[in-house]
């Protein structure tokens, strides 16, 4: 199974990794690796008079992370999900499972 997470703070990405690496039932269970970052940009005119000299631009950047867990027996699974249901970090994630057989 893959667990993908997007979110914009990559502190609260850190934090939950972080959880459920140092959770005593799934230590053995998880590896996570760290995707490329992704940048997305805009620009804004200041005022509709002035056409092309005062624009402001501003970026957000998309932090990408991938959880693999390599064994899971339905308990696992059960543990996994208590977790996200009881973990303060998972109002800014973006969760995306991916069972494959």
């Amino acid at each position: 199974m893959r667990l993908y997470i997007k979110t914009y703070n990559s502190l609260l990405l850190k934090e939950f990794l972080q959880q459920l690496q140092n959770h005593p039932k799934l230590k053995n269970v998880t590896s996570y690796t760290w995707l490329p970052s992704q940048y997305k940009y805009f620009t804004v005119k200041k005022s509709p008079h002035v056409f092309g000299r005062s624009k402001e631009k501003y970026y957000l950047k998309t932090y990408l992370s991938v959880v693999n867990f390599k064994f899971l027996r339905k308990r696992d699974l059960l543990i996994i999900f208590s977790i996200l249901k009881f973990s303060k970090y998972k109002e800014g994630l973006g969760l995306k499972f991916i069972f494959s057989g």
